[in-house]
């Protein structure tokens, strides 16, 4: 049976606290709204995967390509308010530096993917609402309209989350960079 997978970035927990906080901010004015129970991320893609052979070959490759990953230093600075012709987005926004070192992690690691992977945005942001309606994206943005965000933290690791039901992903492991450098072409072709 195909299973839904998610590859994530999680903040640390004072930062899920502050997000956590603007949801909480943004469901007493509006009521509820997707990603409302979320925890804070910043999802890197999602795919499908057919049993344990698929998922053991994703977490095979992803403890790999983060052996050569290093620690990155975020900052979250800016909300972003966004609508379409169906509903509206409300998130937080890395900056320029943040995400010009988020966008080719999120690219190496989509690209490496040997699974089918679901379309979703390439943009990193970190969600707080989402599925507004013209009503609650209006007042998203009254309440949203002067707050200053700094988020920072360190990103270390990225995390493998599965779809438990309809709407909530649940981390089943977690892949640590280790800053590893890559080895040259010529010695990988080694063998002595």
């Amino acid at each position: 049976m195909s299973k839904v997978y998610s590859i994530a970035i999680y903040p640390d927990i004072s930062i899920m606290k502050k997000v956590k906080a603007m949801k909480d901010e943004l469901a007493s004015f509006t009521g509820w709204f997707g990603s409302r129970n979320s925890k804070a991320h910043v999802t890197i893609c999602e795919c499908n995967a057919v049993g344990e052979r698929e998922l053991l070959g994703i977490k095979s490759l992803l403890q790999k390509l983060c052996a050569t990953e290093s620690a990155l230093n975020l900052t979250f600075d800016h909300i972003g308010i966004y609508e379409n012709k169906v509903n509206g987005v409300v998130c937080l926004l890395p900056n320029k530096e943040s995400e010009n070192m988020l966008k080719p992690l999120m690219k190496r690691i989509r690209k490496s993917m040997k699974v089918k992977l679901v379309p979703g945005s390439s943009n990193p942001h970190i969600t707080i609402g989402r599925k507004l309606n013209n009503e609650q994206l209006s007042l998203a943005r009254e309440l949203f309209i002067n707050t200053e965000v700094s988020l920072n933290f360190i990103c270390d690791r990225i995390v493998l989350r599965v779809r438990e039901d309809q709407t909530q992903f649940a981390v089943i492991d977690e892949f640590v960079f280790q800053g590893k450098p890559l080895m040259p072409i010529d010695e990988q072709l080694s063998m002595f």
